[in-house]
């Protein structure tokens, strides 16, 4: 099965080069979604359970996260993946100089211990 690429919102960045590392899997289709300052807010639950939704078949071992968009939505996602227990964190990285993604691998176990 060929690897996915997460990314985390939608914008307008053209993701095109994104895609040599895996088909794009966009979590949160506008980029003008965000979280609200309400607390219980349903608009809030909203986002979580789509977010929860597009992570279901996220696989830890091949896929990767592109981090984009609202730092709240990014948050929300590194939270929902921390609940999954993914130890393992396969993130593409946007480099300015290079015009290019370049994957960073983070093994999270290690902060465990």
């Amino acid at each position: 099965m060929k690897p996915r690429v997460y990314v985390t919102q939608e914008t307008s960045h053209d993701f095109r080069m994104a895609e040599e590392f895996g088909e794009l899997v966009f979590l949160s289709a506008d980029r003008r979604d965000d979280f609200h300052n309400v607390v219980n807010s349903e608009h809030n639950r909203r986002i979580l359970a789509h977010l929860r939704f597009g992570l279901r078949s996220f696989d830890a071992d091949r896929d990767f996260i592109v981090l984009v968009g609202s730092p709240y939505i990014n948050a929300a996602v590194m939270a929902l993946l921390g609940h999954m227990k993914v130890r393992t964190l396969r993130i593409l990285r946007w480099d300015n100089r290079d015009l290019c993604y370049i994957p960073l691998v983070l093994q999270l176990e290690t902060i465990d211990g």
